[in-house]
């Protein structure tokens, strides 16, 4: 075992459903969709100490596989614990140097509630 994979979550992304309410309107659902391994730590920095004072619940830096289509935005759970997250930063703008032997990508994501 490595140290990476001390940090290893078996997480899920949600994908957001409009779906009728049957008074005229819609509402929304969440469904599980495609399921990967997301490499997670609470964010500790200066940084992240601010943003939290700001109103950030809690930021986390993660790294996925860089094939993995994860986006800004998108909403995942982590499903051992059912915690869910929305990802706050762009991972296509931060993969992993070509010297890297780990083909992975790097963001950023805060703890999320989901909305119906």
């Amino acid at each position: 075992m490595s140290l990476l994979d001390d940090f290893a979550r078996t997480c899920v992304l949600m994908e957001k459903k409009r779906v009728p309410d049957g008074a005229g309107g819609y509402m929304v659902q969440w469904e599980e969709g495609a399921e990967f391994t997301n490499y997670q730590a609470l964010d500790t920095s200066m940084e992240a100490r601010i943003a939290e004072k700001q109103g950030v619940t809690s930021l986390y830096s993660a790294l996925v596989d860089k094939d993995f289509p994860i986006e800004y935005n998108d909403v995942f759970k982590d499903t051992e614990t059912g915690q869910t997250y929305r990802v706050t930063s762009n991972p296509e703008e931060k993969p992993a140097p070509k010297s890297s032997t780990l083909p992975l990508k790097y963001f950023t994501a805060e703890k999320w509630g989901l909305t119906t």
